[in-house]
Parts: structure tokens; sequence; C-alpha cells
């Protein structure tokens, strides 16, 4: 397979992945709210949020390795090379080694529950377990992402969330409360690991760690020093994401973090379907780093900003075509903050989306120190800004800061560096973007005014209003990408796509 065919196929996967998991996860929240009641499901969200900061115990160690992965593949040309191997032995020790530091850490945070919080007591302990035992065992999944054996990596994560997810509703049906929700996380993540370390024996033993040592403490250590920057940005993210909540609910109260997180609803959760591409993408990029010219760096980075932008455009018209109608029928109109906040947030979420296209490419290129102080000058303004335009703007300052701090910190810093690594201008690689933008913002300001107008508040003028959003929207911008460095990949993909469906049609028997 060719790298846009294993980048096309992890892709789709993944983002019909996404597309069930927005809308299982739609129907979930009020299923498990009435069979579990509200104290016992956000007593689970506090759980899972401990996991996710036992995650940053990592150090970078494993999230590094998909693109050291792709530099040796790169550089070798092979994906049998003893090189791979060494660099997953490498990080296989470093994870094991961090696991005493993970186990202490766990116990700490059971030992530290308050006695209100008792119930989460023993599945905590049972998800801090298991979490522990496979925290080295990630590298396979990481190993198999850098290899671009995307495809099968996302099959297996939709599939062991299909089968966590209905392990966790036919427990939760039958009683058993928040263990149901612990056997369901743990399954999947055992599907996960398990998979993935029988994928990279069978298909790429060379990747197979055979013993556990440091092959050259040098090159170890200069990973460890990589890995660190990474650990950084992760953190980074904490003060980038959910911060706005917080400032919201200790400047305005508690009753407004409702409203403001209800508006934004739709927007967090489909937010994160243009990441998929650039997830996916990923190790390729990293590939080129050691394989292509720098001319060709440019075209693969310019169709990835266009190629997220446009999905991040189209999550951006949905949403102003029904978000005040989806609102009004999910939770009720009460819970809508205004058209004003949720362009903000739209605003915001498309600067984001730009800014991660830059982020990704320059951390494909090693500028991994750079992207970490980077990230971390963005969430030093984001919440000082945030702290003052919330006290004095309300609600619509937690966006607004996060604008600000994306256009004056993160996006200029970025294209820079990109300049430097493409040998591109940065007027230039803006302006690629320019056919699109015009288009989208065209798109925008008629979707905005309907969107002002009319908001349907049933299901069906929903889904109607928001497949009229896309529709127009697609229709406006196709033959802007088509005409992009985005169309020199689209452009194969749609004629094998109409080849195929042409070739498979069926026709009557009787004229066989």
């Amino acid at each position: 397979m060719t790298r846009t065919q294993r980048f096309l196929g992890g892709f789709t996967i993944g983002y019909v992945h996404m597309a069930v998991a927005t809308a299982v996860g739609l129907w979930l929240t009020p299923f498990l709210l009435m069979r579990l009641g509200a104290d016992t499901y956000g007593l689970w969200l506090v759980g899972t949020q401990i996991v996710a900061y036992l995650l940053l115990m990592d150090l970078g160690i494993v999230a590094l390795l998909p693109r050291e992965t792709a530099y040796v593949t790169g550089r070798t040309g092979r994906t049998d090379s003893p090189e791979l191997g060494t660099l997953v032995e490498q990080a296989m020790t470093l994870a094991i080694a961090q696991m005493p530091l993970v186990l202490a850490a766990a116990i700490v945070a059971v030992w530290w529950l308050p006695p209100s919080w008792q119930p989460l007591r023993t599945p905590l302990i049972f998800v801090l377990g298991v979490f522990t035992a496979t925290f080295p065992l990630r590298t396979f999944q990481a190993t198999l992402t850098g290899l671009q054996d995307l495809p099968f990596v996302a099959r297996v994560q939709f599939g062991a969330w299909t089968m966590g997810t209905v392990f966790t509703i036919v427990l939760v049906l039958n009683g058993f409360g928040l263990p149901a929700m612990a056997v369901g996380w743990c399954a999947t993540q055992l599907c996960i690991v398990g998979a993935c370390a029988a994928r990279v024996s069978a298909r790429f033993p060379a990747a197979l760690p055979k013993r556990l040592t440091f092959a050259g403490a040098t090159s170890a250590r200069a990973y460890v020093a990589r890995s660190f920057w990474v650990a950084v940005s992760q953190t980074a993210q904490v003060l980038l994401n959910g911060t706005d909540l917080i400032i919201i609910g200790a400047l305005l109260g508690p009753a407004a973090v409702v409203p403001y997180a209800c508006t934004g609803k739709l927007i967090a959760v489909l937010a994160n379907q243009p990441q998929a591409i650039l997830q996916s993408a990923a190790p390729a990029l990293s590939e080129l780093r050691h394989a292509e010219d720098r001319s060709r760096l440019f075209r693969v980075s310019a169709a990835l900003s266009q190629a997220t932008l446009a999905v991040s455009g189209l999550v951006a018209c949905i949403v102003l075509g029904v978000n005040r109608g989806f609102i009004s029928w999910w939770v009720g109109p009460e819970q809508f903050a205004g058209f004003g906040l949720t362009v903000l947030m739209l605003a915001a979420m498309m600067a984001r989306h730009f800014n991660t296209t830059n982020v990704y490419a320059l951390f494909c290129f090693g500028q991994e120190r750079r992207l970490a102080l980077t990230a971390l000058a963005d969430g030093i303004v984001t919440i000082g800004a945030g702290i003052a335009f919330i006290a004095a703007f309300g609600m619509t300052g937690g966006p607004l800061a996060a604008l600000l701090a994306v256009l004056v910190v993160s996006i200029p810093l970025n294209l820079r560096a990109l300049s430097s690594a493409t040998g591109v201008s940065r007027g230039e690689l803006v302006a690629s973007l320019a056919p699109w933008a015009v288009r989208f913002l065209a798109v925008a300001v008629v979707l905005t005014v309907a969107g002002t107008l009319l908001h349907p508040a049933s299901l069906a003028p929903l889904a109607l209003a928001a497949g009229a959003s896309a529709a127009i929207y697609t229709l406006a911008i196709a033959s802007a990408m088509l005409e992009s460095p985005a169309g020199v990949y689209l452009q194969p993909l749609l004629a094998s796509a109409s080849r195929r469906f042409t070739s498979t049609r069926l026709r009557p028997r009787w004229l066989s």
C-alpha cells in the first residue's frame, strides 16, 4: 500500500469510529444519568479524569515513538531494520522503568479519595491496576502507528470501543453500577494492547522487543531528552483545555458553566473530526523528512492544512445551521447562550485547527522543543486573558481569550518555524488557503443568518438542516479543493471511487 492508501484507510475507519462514538455518546450520557444517577455518573467522570492525569507520567516516551519509528523507516526504507528493534526495545525499557512511579501515583490517587467518593474506590483500584499493568504495552500500538499500519490500528480501536461499550450497557442494565463502567473501560484497553502486540509479532517481528536493555546509552539519553519536550507540550495542553470552565465557575458561579458548556457541546464533539486527518498523516509526514525534498514537504504540509480546514469549516457550517435548535431539542432553549458565543467558539476552534496543522508538521520535523515552549506561552496567555476577559465580558471572554492567544502567540511563531523548515514564506503558506477561505466565509454568513431566523427543535428538521448546511458548504468549496495542493490526493481518490462504483453496479440477472 502507498502512503496515501494507508493514510486514507486509517482515516476512513477512524472517522467512522468517531462518528459512531459521537452518536452513541449523545445517547449514552442521558442513559447513564438515568440508570446510575448524577452522583454516581459524576464519580465515574472524576475517575476517568484521574486516569487522564496519570497518562502525563508517560513523559512523552510512548507519544514520541510513532515519529521515531517513521524516522527509522524513512531513513532505512525498511520495516525489518535492526535499528527499529533497538528503538522499540529502548522505548519499552523506559516505559517499564516508569511503572513504579505510575503505581505509586495510582496508590496515592486511591488513598486520597475523600470519604464521599467511597463508591468509586473499588472500581478505580481495578481500573488503575489494569492501567499500570498495560502501561508499557502501549508501545505496540505506537509502533504500528509509526509503521503506518493505520487501517489495522483503526479497526482495533473501533472494535475494542464497541466491545467495551456493549459490556458497559449490558452490565448497567443488570444493575452493576460503577463496576460496569470499570469493566467496560478495562475490556477496551486489554483488547487494544493484546491485538496490537499480536500484530507486531506476526507482521513486524523485527520490531518485537527481544530484551529490555538500553542498547546504546547515548541514543537512549537523546530519546529521553526529545520525549521530555513532548511531555512539556502535553502538560501545556492542560492549560489550554478546560481552564475556561474553571475560570467561569470561579468568577461567574457554577450556574453559568451549564449554558456555556451546553452551547459548546456540539462544537466540542465535532471539533475532534479534523484531528483524525492529522493523526493518520503524521507518520507519513515524519517519514518524508528523510525521503523527500523541501518543496515536496511544502506541498504535503499545505495539502494537510487545506484538508484539515476544509473539515473544520464543515463542522463550523453545520454548527452555525443547527446549534440553537440542537440545544433546544437536547437540553432546552434556556441553555443556549447565544449566537455571539457560538461564533466566537467556532472562530477559536478553526484558529486552533490551523495552528494544529502547523504543530503536527513541526513535530514531524523534529522541533518538539520549540513547540513545547510555544504551547506553554500560549497556555499562559490563554489563562491570563481568560481571567481578564471573563471578568469584563462574561462567558464570551472564554473563547475570546483562546482566540487571542492562538492568533498572537502560536500561529505567528509556528508559521515562522514552518516557513524555515519548508523554505516557503509565511505569506505563501497562508495564501494557499485563500480560495477556500473566501468561499467558507460566504457560506458561513448565509448560514449564520439562517440559523438565527430558523431554529428547528426536533430531530428530523435538525437532521435536514445539518444535511443542507453540509451540502451547501461542500458544493461551495469543491472546485477550490480540487484545484488546491490537496486536490493532488483528492482527484485520484474520487476517480478510483467512481470507477469502483461503476464497475460494481448490479445489473438485472436477465441481462447477464
